[in-house]
């Protein structure tokens, strides 16, 4: 009798976790709808001429070749002394750039303060976590006059030393990896000659590289995404983000959506060639960190 409940009650957990799954699964195929039809509605829009769009955007358009012609259009555009051209090469070396030093400097300090005792690093601890505490539009006036003083208005080093802060997310990431580490690599390297600068490029960074590739993923998309920061400091140098937001005020004037749709799926075309790249060792690290959680 006991074995006939413990079967029945096991039958009603199953059943119990298959409506579970089906009601999630169901969940999360409307939210993926819901993320990819704005995205699938610009794409079918974006091959329409003007006058098609504002007949019926639910329309399919009559030739798909309109597409390059609103793509040629934007793509000749000038907006704040600008081609796109110009502004998607500035956008690209400063994203770059940006990752790098973020990552060198938060990498760094991590280091550092996770393997190297000192006097002040708790300190240095404490304020990681208090700059993650602080509002960035906090912290704006004080920034704008630090920039001002140091006359670097219009100058793509003064973006440069804006994303290259050290402190917050990636830096306790990063810290809790380098904790996790044992010294005894880096005494065996000492032994053998090695110097600190040696022991950290070419033992600590390669064992920590797998948690530094998607924070150096993350940091490419937010500055490439990136308006407030360059509309602020570059506004005579913008980036492809701040000619993004001139070419929908010139919608006031001249509106050409299907134009508009195609230039935003130009600018989407580093971020999907980043993730098809890099899609397996995303992937990877997401599972590795599922199962080790």
């Amino acid at each position: 009798m006991n074995k006939i409940r413990v079967k029945s009650k096991a039958m009603r957990d199953t059943t119990q976790m298959k409506v579970v799954k089906i009601i999630a699964f169901i969940v999360f195929v409307i939210y993926s709808v819901s993320l990819l039809f704005p995205f699938a509605w610009m794409i079918l829009n974006m091959f329409k001429s003007n006058q098609e769009f504002f007949a019926d955007v639910w329309a399919l358009p009559s030739s798909w070749s309109m597409g390059w012609t609103n793509l040629e259009t934007a793509l000749t555009k000038t907006m704040m002394g600008s081609t796109i051209f110009e502004m998607t090469l500035r956008s690209l070396w400063l994203s770059l750039a940006g990752t790098i030093l973020s990552l060198l400097s938060a990498s760094s300090i991590a280091y550092v303060v996770a393997k190297y005792k000192f006097f002040g690093r708790n300190f240095l601890y404490l304020l990681a976590i208090m700059v993650m505490v602080v509002p960035t539009i906090g912290s704006t006036s004080a920034t704008y006059k630090l920039i001002g003083d140091l006359n670097l208005f219009d100058n793509p080093i003064a973006l440069l030393l804006l994303y290259s802060g050290g402190f917050g997310f990636q830096f306790l990431l990063l810290y809790g990896a380098y904790k996790s580490i044992s010294w005894s690599y880096a005494e065996a390297a000492f032994i053998d000659g090695a110097n600190d600068f040696s022991v950290y490029f070419r033992i600590m960074i390669p064992m920590v590289f797998p948690s530094m590739l998607p924070l150096g993923i993350l940091n490419f998309i937010g500055f490439w995404n990136d308006y407030f920061t360059p509309y602020l400091y570059l506004k005579n140098k913008p980036t492809l983000a701040v000619g993004l937001q001139a070419f929908v005020n010139q919608m006031e004037y001249d509106a050409n959506w299907p134009a508009l749709f195609a230039l935003m799926l130009f600018s989407m075309i580093p971020i999907i060639i980043l993730f098809l790249v890099f899609q397996k060792k995303i992937m990877a690290n997401v599972t590795t960190g599922g199962l080790k959680g």
